[in-house]
């Protein structure tokens, strides 16, 4: 299937029960994911170019992403987002010319945060120069007469090790400011203290995703009462596929 399902993608952030995203990185995996029932595919940008031998940070070559993107939403029968980075765009122009190729691949939704994959230093986009980055995407997919669900991705939490109320209210400040720039979502991955993911999501803007780490313990939390819409696994699943195969696999030599 290749039909943008940007508003049943959509939808599904404001349900009931909070949206869990088991991360994919090739066909095989998300045929299996879909297999079991979920609603909706995403991607772990870290996880696919792991396994095509690339690091993560966009190294995985543009063109692969495109490919890639193409074939997951042509084999998949529900919403595709995928881990899109900063799209591989230093300035608007070059933006809005990746967004409108990656937007015609048949995926209802990205992440895009705001981290600047091309620094030396973990640097963040200013949240204005973002502001417009988002801006642009939304621009470049009305060209197509089409939507994207833009899940606004946030670094703050992984730029600062030691994690306060004053950061969580710099992300809101930064969340406020995508929401008006036309962002679908907010994601602020790093940031596991519940105490603080709650403070954030009762008074984000927008629907607010979060990752877990190996160590989360997603059976004691309820996460809708957190205020969280929608919780990614991100790499996890696939270090988990990683670790079955290297405990069962054997071989006659």
């Amino acid at each position: 299937m290749t039909e943008n399902q940007f508003q049943a993608f959509k939808e599904l952030h404001d349900q009931a029960d909070v949206l869990y995203l088991f991360n994919c990185w090739d066909v095989m995996s998300a045929k299996i994911i879909e297999g079991k029932g979920v609603k909706a595919l995403a991607t772990s940008s870290y996880a696919i170019a792991d396994a095509w031998g690339y690091a993560d940070g966009e190294k995985l070559p543009f063109d692969n992403l495109i490919w890639f993107s193409k074939q997951l939403a042509h084999n998949s029968n529900v919403p595709v987002s995928v881990d899109a980075e900063g799209l591989y765009a230093d300035s608007l122009e070059t933006l809005y010319t990746n967004a409108q190729s990656l937007f015609t691949t048949g995926i209802s939704g990205i992440n895009f945060e705001d981290k600047k994959n091309g620094s030396d230093t973990y640097e963040l986009w200013n949240v204005n120069e973002q502001a417009d980055r988002i801006q642009t995407l939304k621009h470049a997919a009305t060209s197509l007469d089409t939507n994207i669900f833009v899940n606004a991705r946030t670094d703050v939490f992984f730029q600062e090790e030691k994690h306060s109320i004053d950061l969580v209210k710099e992300a809101l400040n930064r969340a406020d400011v995508y929401a008006d720039a036309g962002a679908d979502g907010i994601f602020i991955p790093g940031l596991t203290n519940i105490e603080l993911i709650e403070e954030f999501s009762k008074n984000s803007p927008l629907p607010v995703n979060i990752m877990l780490t190996s160590s989360t313990n997603i059976e004691s939390i309820n996460w809708k009462d957190v205020g969280v819409s929608r919780v990614s696994y991100g790499p996890h699943s696939y270090f988990q596929a990683q670790n079955i195969l290297a405990n069962q696999l054997t071989f006659r030599i």
